[in-house]
């Protein structure tokens, strides 16, 4: 288990900082937590300071009960970063072993999920596509015997066929070894078929969704066919909030925070021709937070 409170990390100057993650409190319990957010959001910021490489201002950050700057807390965490390192030269073999040196690494196991993919134990990682490369460097950190694994941009050049195969060692590993496993990544769709909740961070902020079927369930989205054209601001200052409002010919697709009566006022308004409420499609609903995130409803 990894909790965090009152987390602050900021960069630049004194007069003029910018918060890396601001006043942050989450705990991250046994099962997998998906992390998304745009570039600069913070992901990679936050779980650097988890693994302690980066400097907190101010909180407190604890694995299993121990500071995670002391040798007990570093040895209950793994840390995937986005470009892992090992020596060009090295074989697969060779990285497995540098690694081992460094950490508790299962090594039976390691060799068992190698045989599930297609990565030649003595062919040499200079020679790996970024998809190559992240798989083995997956296989790695699931070998670990540790209970809490960070992994960042977790699906970055992974084809659909091996996508599934990491997802299902995931869900494998919470199931069979009980690991608390956190993971960033900008595929939408993979993080909402495994995880058992999401965060989503925003300027160091995070709102969670207590379950991943929670997700999008505070919008609904409507397509109208209107006389006159829409306007975001007549329907903001009617009291609704718009997520986003998109035209393409004569339909008119809007996203709304979900309040009482939309439906009534958008006929009051417009008189529209047509009207209908339509289901959220899995790819948009993410992308749908991180805009609720922007316009500022989004509570810490």
């Amino acid at each position: 288990m990894i909790e965090i409170v009152n987390l602050d990390k900021t960069f630049g100057k004194k007069d003029m900082p910018v918060h890396a993650v601001k006043n942050l409190t989450v705990s991250f319990k046994e099962g997998v937590t998906g992390l998304v957010g745009e570039n600069g959001a913070g992901k990679s910021t936050l779980f650097r300071l988890i693994a302690g490489i980066e400097e907190k201002n101010n909180g407190k950050i604890l694995i299993d009960g121990y500071a995670n700057t002391t040798k007990e807390a570093k040895s209950r965490l793994f840390f995937l970063p986005d470009e892992p390192y090992a020596p060009a030269r090295y074989t697969v073999k060779e990285v497995a072993n540098f690694y081992h040196i460094f950490y508790d690494m299962n090594m039976d196991k390691f060799k068992e999920l190698l045989q599930k993919v297609s990565l030649p134990e003595e062919r040499k990682i200079s020679t790996f596509s970024k998809g190559m490369r992240r798989q083995l460097f997956l296989l790695i950190a699931f070998s670990m015997t540790c209970k809490n694994i960070l992994l960042d941009e977790a699906f970055d050049g992974l084809d659909p066929l091996v996508l599934d195969l990491i997802g299902e060692e995931i869900v494998k590993l919470t199931a069979d070894e009980k690991k608390t496993i956190v993971l960033s990544s900008h595929n939408a769709s993979s993080i909402q078929k495994i995880a058992d909740s999401i965060m989503i961070l925003y300027r160091g902020s995070l709102s969670e969704k207590e379950q991943k079927n929670d997700i999008g369930k505070e919008f609904v989205k409507y397509q109208l066919i209107t006389r006159e054209p829409i306007k975001k601001e007549v329907l903001e200052g009617l009291g609704l909030v718009v997520i986003s409002l998109k035209k393409i010919g004569s339909i008119t697709t809007i996203v709304f925070l979900k309040t009482p009566k939309i439906e009534d006022i958008i006929r009051r308004a417009y008189s529209p021709t047509l009207i209908e409420q339509c289901p959220l499609e899995t790819s948009e609903i993410i992308s749908l937070e991180l805009l609720f995130a922007k316009k500022g409803v989004l509570h810490e």
